[in-house]
């Protein structure tokens, strides 16, 4: 490599530790191609992680990680949230015109269960049917939506690596269309079949495995191919370090 290639190298990875870590809405504005310009921000880079120094592509690698983990835990508690929205719908469905006590305590202690799953701590007291048919399907369309958005941030997250992985989170993301359409258009239980409902259930422990061997793969493997980032480069101007800290220090002994 010419001293000009190695100089640039320098600056690119000095100037990486100066700009990670990034913040998430950064990560998901920023397009993830080499060279690219993200909309509306200064110029930012994403390079394979093999053309890494080691110490920086050790820092890049488990940064790339850590984004990676934080759409897995925000994409399982969503899909918990789901499924505990499913049975609470089936639930329902199934004993819907069910008058006995027994029951009736069954559905309540499931809607009790269901709103602390979903975060939601407003009164116990169980509402008529058509008020939890309406919430449920209400929150599960919400959920779905959610879904979708953290599938789309995992497939943008693994440029790079292996197309098989690639293809697995894409299947992932398809699926989770596939619920989301379950629910978009209903407005009731009785428009969504049992069969539906459990094919939806289905789907979702799927979706759940996917991301965790996507995971499984991200965690004992380091591909060199990945795109990782973003780098941001800034033009340095000649005779200065570019380090404000440096800058700063020689400033006060110039005093």
């Amino acid at each position: 490599m010419s001293d000009q290639g190695e100089s640039s190298k320098a600056r690119l990875e000095f100037l990486a530790y100066q700009d990670l870590p990034i913040t998430e809405d950064e990560f998901e504005k920023a397009k993830l191609v080499e060279g690219s310009d993200a909309q509306g921000q200064k110029p930012s880079y994403y390079v394979r992680l093999g053309s890494l120094s080691t110490k920086m592509r050790a820092r890049s690698y488990y940064q790339a990680l850590g984004r990676v983990e934080n759409v897995k835990c925000r994409s399982q508690e969503t899909i918990s949230k789901l499924r505990s929205t499913v049975n609470l719908i089936e639930f329902s469905r199934e004993n819907k015109d069910n008058v006995s006590q027994k029951t009736q305590d069954k559905l309540y202690n499931s809607w009790v269960e269901w709103k602390k799953c979903i975060g939601q701590s407003d009164s116990d007291e169980l509402p008529c049917a058509e008020h939890i048919e309406s919430r449920a399907v209400a929150v599960a369309r919400d959920l779905t939506q959610q879904l979708q958005v953290n599938c789309r941030t995992l497939i943008a997250s693994i440029q790079g690596l292996p197309q098989s992985v690639q293809d697995q989170a894409s299947h992932v993301g398809a699926m989770a269309g596939d619920v989301g359409a379950v629910f978009h258009p209903t407005s009731s239980f009785k428009e969504v079949s049992g069969g539906r409902l459990t094919l939806t259930k289905g789907q979702l422990q799927k979706m759940k495995e996917s991301i965790d061997e996507v995971m499984d793969y991200l965690g004992t493997n380091t591909p060199l191919s990945w795109l990782v980032g973003p780098f941001y480069l800034q033009v340095v101007e000649s005779g200065k370090s570019g380090n404000p800290s440096e800058e700063k220090n020689s400033s006060q002994e110039d005093q």
